[in-house]
């Protein structure tokens, strides 16, 4: 293939249309036709291609995604009935040129996906896309003209290029991955939240988008929220109330107003600026369907499903047809130093009531991001989460009130420990604030993963909260109340990686740079593991009906030292003392040891019968399982500190509430430690207003 340089003369408008008609093989469907593709150069746009009458307009833009080192997905939409084509050509003019081509009906709602592969590997790409009717037996993609196209291709200006298509070709760039052995810099920016939020949207455009643009990220990770289904715009809104056979309709409206919004709204949102300018790989959340909603309870989740699947470049799913249940996780490599997990914490996730156990990810898709994590040899594995690990949300670590989902937190924990999975970098959205943090949960001084958290785009903004203490975070950044993203740069040595935050407009607000050797996920095997509230509350929690809150920390006036308490005035309902994440995790090493603690109450009149309740005076558990000790015999917590101990044996008493034998066997035992996901100490005994202490919390072998 011989190419022109970009510096190389530009031809006239009309020229290059007609070069550009003559390349896709449009003048090949009639003589008329190729007597119009030479016609009169003062001819008008409009007349030119209405002469072309197999051309047909996309109506929303064009976007590429999940791209791979050899592959991608182009997506746009027509009006009607139509053949989309696609042509794909390198920048550099090195590579050939690839085409694809598909029809598009109303099936879809006129949205097409173009898959190319035989891509080669770290390479930018121009591509082109446009529409025909769809008339038997033309070609037009076979005659795609591959030096017509790349002499546009090469050209470095927007104007330029735009003045050598007509109006109904559109045009995008991309950028293939790198091969998975090749030590190349990898550059990416993150953020979601867009349009709009209850009874008070934030209207459009959003400038986080053209920033980000303007940065040229070899792609953008869309992270969630890419509408609000069930906010008041333009398109509707969806509620509860909504009928399934209605709902569709307005899904589709909502992806259509965000590409090219109604004119009393905005000019535009700039989001079909971003989406030509790089690719994209895009997350889904609740606003997607419903706010807060569980896939597998909720009837309209099918329905927002597929038309986010219509409105986005997805390649994740061989067998996903239209309606129909498709996979949104999977892994992208770019280069030897970056691999990229996208999960799914919506479709499988359990409705967030009171049960012993539930999953955000469903079985299938954690077993295959634990293995994925462990299997990959990226030196840096991001994990793109919508829900955050360790800031408080409705997922996964979750305030009070709710029933988190920490035991599924804590199995993923507990296998980027023992399988030492190395340099876990989690980027999240959803909560509309920006923070950074690291997180070292079994506190053996080195962390486990770091967490950077960006949005909104467009969204109100709340003000930050605590991140959660039971993973022992380290904050490094926290910011609200803006519209802000979210960017990564990993060096060509893969040695550091680089967390950046942003405004909208581009001024940034924090950045920080992380080293190889500053994430070390090795389990420690240590014989003994504490508490003694010296300088904070170390993590613990308050838990009471299913939902947790933070302690009281008391610098003074423990056995000795600091110490924590209860908030009080808690009724009489019966509560417990919940333990952070390095007291759990597997312990069955710590079997035929203690758990000891200091404790004592304020008052001790109308103490409790010690035995009614369910959780016991100590509370093990793992999944489903529950084992509870009673300090049988033994005087409940008085006015001065005293030291309980429960033995960590079968043969010392402990009751299995959820077998039919009434005390927990040996195997039983070493099961619930082996998977400890649960330790809790009561710390009501006291019917009406009461406070408890707590101090020196051991667990020792």
């Amino acid at each position: 293939m011989t190419d022109t340089d970009a510096s190389d003369p530009i031809e006239s408008a009309t020229d290059n249309r007609r070069q550009f008609l003559q390349a896709i093989g449009v003048t090949a469907t009639s003589s008329a036709l190729v007597g119009a593709a030479a016609g009169n150069p003062d001819e008008s746009d409009t007349s030119r291609e209405a002469a072309f009458g197999a051309l047909v307009p996309l109506t929303h833009g064009v976007a590429s995604g999940d791209v791979t080192a050899r592959t991608a997905v182009l997506w746009a939409r027509t009006a009607e009935e139509a053949t989309i084509h696609a042509a794909s050509v390198p920048t550099d003019g090195e590579s050939d040129t690839v085409h694809g081509r598909t029809s598009v009906d109303a099936t879809t709602d006129f949205t097409g996906h173009l898959r190319l592969d035989r891509l080669s590997s770290g390479t930018n790409y121009r591509y082109f896309v446009w529409a025909t009717e769809p008339t038997p037996g033309f070609r037009a993609s076979e005659a795609v003209d591959g030096e017509a196209l790349s002499r546009i291709a090469k050209r470095d200006s927007p104007d330029a290029i735009a003045g050598a298509l007509p109006q109904a070709i559109e045009t995008g760039t991309f950028t293939t991955a790198p091969a998975p052995d090749d030590a190349a810099p990898v550059s990416f920016a993150w953020s979601g939240d867009t349009w709009g939020y209850g009874d008070d949207p934030v209207e459009p455009p959003f400038p986080g988008l053209r920033t980000i643009a303007e940065r040229e990220p070899d792609f953008f990770l869309y992270h969630g929220d890419t509408i609000y289904a069930d906010a008041r715009t333009p398109a509707g809104k969806i509620t509860e109330n909504t009928p399934v056979d209605e709902a569709l309709d307005v899904y589709r409206a909502k992806y259509k107003e965000m590409r090219d919004p109604p004119a009393d709204v905005a000019d535009r949102t700039y989001l079909r600026e971003l989406l030509a300018s790089t690719s994209v790989y895009t997350v889904w959340d609740d606003h997607e369907v419903i706010n807060n909603f569980a896939g597998p309870i909720e009837p309209l989740m099918p329905e927002g499903r597929r038309a986010f699947r219509e409105y986005w470049p997805l390649d994740r799913d061989d067998e996903a047809a239209p309606g129909e249940s498709n996979r949104f996780y999977d892994s992208f490599r770019w280069g030897k130093h970056v691999e990229l997990f996208v999960i799914d914490t919506r479709q499988y996730r359990d409705p967030n009531v009171d049960l012993d156990a539930k999953t955000l990810l469903g079985e299938a898709q954690r077993t295959w991001l634990t293995n994925a994590l462990a299997e990959s040899d990226a030196t840096w594995k991001i994990l793109a989460s919508p829900a955050p690990l360790g800031y408080p949300s409705d997922s996964w670590a979750t305030p009070a009130d709710k029933t988190g989902y920490e035991g599924e937190l804590l199995e993923i924990i507990e296998h980027v420990q023992t399988d030492e999975i190395s340099n876990l970098v989690v980027v999240a959205g959803d909560v509309h604030k920006s923070v950074v943090g690291a997180y070292d949960p079994d506190d053996d001084g080195a962390f486990e993963f770091v967490e950077a958290i960006a949005g909104p785009l467009g969204a109100p903004a709340g003000t930050p909260d605590d991140l959660y203490p039971p993973l022992n975070p380290t904050e490094f950044f926290a910011k609200g109340e803006y519209t802000n993203f979210g960017t990564i740069d990993v060096d060509e040595s893969g040695e550091t990686l680089t967390v950046g935050i942003y405004a909208a407009d581009g001024t940034e607000q924090f950045s920080t740079t992380i080293r190889t050797d500053d994430i070390d996920p090795g389990r420690a095997n240590p014989d003994r593991i504490a508490s003694t509230f010296d300088a904070d509350a170390d993590g613990w929690l308050i838990s009471q009906n299913g939902g947790s809150d933070h302690p009281i920390y008391l610098e003074s006036g423990g056995n000795p030292g600091g110490h924590i308490s209860d908030e009080g005035a808690r009724g009489g309902v019966t509560w417990y003392y919940q333990a952070p994440f390095k007291f759990l995790g597997d312990r069955e090493a710590f079997y035929g040891g203690t758990l000891s603690f200091d404790c004592k109450q304020d008052e001790i009149d109308w103490q409790f019968d010690p035995h009614p309740t369910e959780g016991g005076d100590v509370l093990l558990a793992s999944g489903e399982t529950k084992l509870v000790y009673e300090f049988r015999g033994v005087d409940e917590p008085g006015i001065e500190w005293a030291t309980f101990e429960a033995p960590l044996s079968a043969d010392a008493g402990w009751i299995d509430l959820t077998s039919d034998d009434p005390y927990a066997t040996e195997a039983r035992f070493r099961e619930v430690l082996a998977n400890l996901e649960t330790v809790r100490i009561r710390g009501e005994y006291r019917s009406g207003d009461d406070r408890s202490y707590l101090d020196n919390v051991v667990l020792s072998k």
